[in-house]
This record gives C-alpha cells, sequence and structure tokens, in this order.
C-alpha cells in the first residue's frame, strides 16, 4: 500500500500550455513592404494573459549617385488580454496595450529621430489547431503622440489616430 501511494503520488493532470510565442505579419501586401512582430504572451491567470510585442521593425536603405538614405524604425509593446472561447478550438481576445515607437532616418548628412508613445486597444481571434499550435488575426485601434528631432534640435509634434483597417496575421507556439 504504501509503495502505491508513493507512486500514485507524483501522478497529476497535465497542465494546459501557459504561454505562447509566434510571429506577426501585418498590412499583408506582395511588393516586399510588409512590417512584423514578435510576441511572447504569458497567462497570468484563467483567461488573462500579458502581451509583449518584444521586436517589431522595418528597416531599409537606398543608395543612389547623389544621395545614401537610411531608414530604421523599431517598436515595443506591452498589454493585456481577457480571452473568451467562442467554441472548443476558437478564441476571442481583447484588452489594452501601451506602446512605444522609435524611428531613425539618415539622409546624406541630414538626420532625423522620431519618438512616440502610444495606446490601443487589441481586437483578435485565435484558432487553435491542437493543444502547441494556433494561428490568430488581430487589429489594434491606437492613439499615439510624438516628437521629432532634426538634426539634434526639436523640430515638431504630432498626434496620429490610427484607427486603421490593418490587420496581422499571427502563428503561435504554445508550451
Amino acid at each position: 500500500m504504501l509503495l502505491a501511494c508513493l507512486c500514485l503520488s507524483s501522478l497529476h493532470a497535465q497542465d494546459a500550455p501557459k504561454r505562447e510565442v509566434g510571429i506577426q505579419l501585418y498590412g499583408l501586401n506582395f511588393n516586399g513592404y510588409n512590417s512584423f512582430s514578435g510576441f511572447y504572451k504569458k497567462q497570468l491567470s484563467a483567461n488573462k494573459y500579458r502581451r509583449i510585442n518584444f521586436f517589431t521593425g522595418r528597416a531599409n536603405t537606398n543608395v543612389s549617385d547623389e544621395e545614401v538614405q537610411a531608414n530604421v524604425n523599431i517598436a515595443a509593446a506591452i498589454g493585456f488580454e481577457k480571452r473568451k472561447s467562442l467554441d472548443e478550438k476558437l478564441e476571442f481576445y481583447r484588452g489594452p496595450e501601451f506602446s512605444i515607437n522609435t524611428g531613425f532616418l539618415q539622409i546624406n548628412n541630414q538626420t532625423v529621430l522620431a519618438i512616440a508613445g502610444g495606446f490601443g486597444y487589441v481586437l483578435g481571434l485565435q484558432h487553435s489547431f491542437n493543444s502547441r499550435w494556433a494561428i490568430q488575426v488581430e487589429t489594434i485601434p491606437a492613439i499615439s503622440l510624438g516628437l521629432t528631432f532634426v538634426d539634434r534640435s526639436y523640430d515638431s509634434r504630432q498626434l496620429d489616430a490610427n484607427i486603421s483597417n490593418s490587420v496581422a496575421l499571427g502563428v503561435a507556439r504554445k508550451f
């Protein structure tokens, strides 16, 4: 009896995946100008997740006889999701997200630096193929406030209301 108790005490139900990592593509077009994002999500409690977009970006360089142009855009975001099951494989998720975005543009000897902070609200659907893989579609209507500096001197302020039809398609690995 003692041997059975010792053996059976190590048995437990299999835990559901509590983390997700993946990649998303934004504004899909076939001209080669697509933005992407990597994300990490961790379950905090039942149907509540913290989400981190740890890299979003675009980098390009144009070189011609008369000018050299380099452009880099990097952003990060953190937010929270609440999930609601629509059926056994489909979930609807929503929640706030805070972001910061930096952009750098160099044209010959002129430098432009832009910094913006924003707030958005995530709306998405996630379809799980099995316990480890899922695809998702989401949009994030957002508003942001930013500053632009030209050659290290303050130049302008901007306020953007980014309510668009931009949709991200993502693949997630659950673990």
